[in-house]
């Protein structure tokens, strides 16, 4: 798929460490619609050193994500993403300052799609809240959506798209 017909996204760490624990679970899928080459990944050195930090956590390590998964987990992704090197700070967010940086890496990529489970995250797309107003406001076209809700997107566009070989379906 062309560069220009792939989504942009970014996905939160979570969805890098769901991966890990399990491969065929949503966040999984997520990382293999990146590797196929149907989602236009970036990334960040910040967030590569929050994943890289995963085993270090007591729930994954626990549930047997080990520092040479993780390697090659990232090594795979650098061969597809993306790395964005400067990422300015457009965004603040005090509920959860670190989740700032997915919505500046976004913004800086032109990305239009956050991936993630953080429901800091994606109340940003919660039209009763206060901020979830604001934050749509000053970034209409940025939206934050769960692996499964991606991927249901992704799967509908593929569907849509012109089938260039009718016989080999």
């Amino acid at each position: 798929m062309s560069a220009a017909k792939r989504q942009r996204a970014v996905y939160d760490c979570n969805i890098y460490v769901q991966a890990l624990l399990n491969l065929n679970g949503p966040a999984g899928t997520c990382i293999r619609s990146a590797l196929e080459d149907r989602v236009w990944l970036f990334v960040s050195e910040p967030l590569l050193s929050e994943i890289r930090d995963a085993p270090n956590k007591p729930t994954p390590a626990r549930l047997g994500v080990t520092i040479e998964r993780t390697e090659t987990l990232i090594a795979n992704i650098l061969k597809v993403a993306t790395v964005v090197a400067e990422v300015p700070v457009v965004f603040t967010y005090d509920r959860d300052p670190d989740d700032a940086h997915y919505v500046n890496l976004a913004l800086a990529a032109e990305a239009k799609l956050i991936v993630s489970r953080d429901r800091d995250l994606l109340d940003l797309m919660d039209e009763s809240r206060p901020e979830a107003r604001i934050f749509q406001q000053r970034f209409p076209s940025l939206r934050i959506l769960e692996p499964v809700q991606f991927l249901r997107e992704l799967t509908a566009e593929k569907s849509e798209a012109p089938d260039m070989h009718p016989g080999l379906r």
